[in-house]
């Protein structure tokens, strides 16, 4: 009786990726890689961000840090560096202080516009896309009323009837730049509802607020959070600009308020200038990024075309 030599099972090679290809751990299970993953593997991404980050950290606990703003104890124009990194102000007051505690009212009116502005435009362009109709042609208009309102203009007047404060100015930003977000909701909201899942729940007798709220947004949301990014700089360089003017709080001066003081003294103390005008360029630059590199990932086929 002979026996049959006994052969060990081969067991496959992993194949390698192709040349340029995502390493596995980056895609999904389909094969396709995330989109976050592809925002976030961008270093135009990781820096900005980190900016971002730091420049939050700073206006959010650098008031424990640094020295009382409106305390005049220190000699009065004081070029920057030893014990006042930044120098002085007119006034005799520190100046990181002051740039410190002007983040808080910068950052806190851009961001706070831009969630509003996306809360608003889920609501009206969420309903205006999924109903269509009478109630889309009314929203739109409603949205076309406000497209139309001056910001500016409209600030200059609140702030001589009602008096200059951050939540009039945060209102009125986030009452002129809504609709602007509002139109690409709507316009995802109208290509989302045609969709077979969306049919499906609709015929399988889901409510159509559970079906636009579980569904329908959601899906919408890489785009609208592209437009929303931009508002936030936007924000920020009108708020600048009221301050500049002398529309703000002075209770609380943001960065473009001490633009606004420094222009008289821009020749015997530049930094006065300098560090609230980089402030400015470094925020907007790093939200202005940050939009574009969202647009990019979730946008793949522009991208190429530019």
């Amino acid at each position: 009786m002979t026996t049959q030599p006994v052969t060990a099972t081969e067991t496959p090679r992993p194949e390698h990726p192709a040349p340029g290809a995502a390493p596995t751990s980056d895609r999904e299970p389909d094969g396709v890689r995330s989109p976050w993953r592809s925002f976030f593997g961008r270093p135009s991404t990781i820096v900005f961000v980190v900016v971002l980050v730091v420049l939050a950290l700073a206006a959010g606990i650098g008031p424990f840090f640094v020295a009382d703003p409106v305390a005049t104890a220190y000699p009065k124009l004081l070029p920057p560096g030893g014990e006042h990194l930044l120098g002085t102000d007119m006034l005799g007051r520190d100046y990181l202080a002051r740039v410190v505690y002007g983040g808080q009212v910068s950052l806190m009116v851009g961001f706070s516009v831009a969630l509003l502005c996306l809360t608003i435009a889920l609501v009206v362009g969420g309903l205006a896309g999924y109903y269509g109709g009478i109630l889309d042609a009314a929203l739109v208009k409603v949205a076309e009323f406000f497209q139309v309102l001056p910001g500016i203009v409209l600030a200059l007047v609140a702030a001589a009837l009602l008096g200059s404060n951050m939540l009039i100015i945060v209102t009125i930003l986030a009452i002129t730049m809504w609709p602007g977000v509002a139109r690409i909701v709507r316009a995802e909201a109208m290509r989302i509802a045609q969709l077979g899942y969306v049919e499906s729940a609709r015929a399988a007798g889901f409510h159509n607020l559970r079906i636009l709220w579980s569904d329908v947004i959601p899906n919408a949301m890489p785009p609208v959070l592209v437009a929303t990014s931009m508002t936030v700089g936007r924000a920020i360089l009108i708020e600048s600009g009221l301050a500049y003017l002398g529309i703000g709080d002075p209770g609380n001066p943001s960065w473009g308020a001490l633009l606004n003081s420094a222009q008289s003294y821009i020749r015997d103390g530049w930094w006065l200038a300098l560090f609230p005008g980089c402030c400015i360029f470094l925020v907007v630059l790093a939200v202005n990024v940050l939009g574009d590199s969202l647009n990019d990932t979730f946008n793949p086929t522009l991208g190429r075309v530019k």
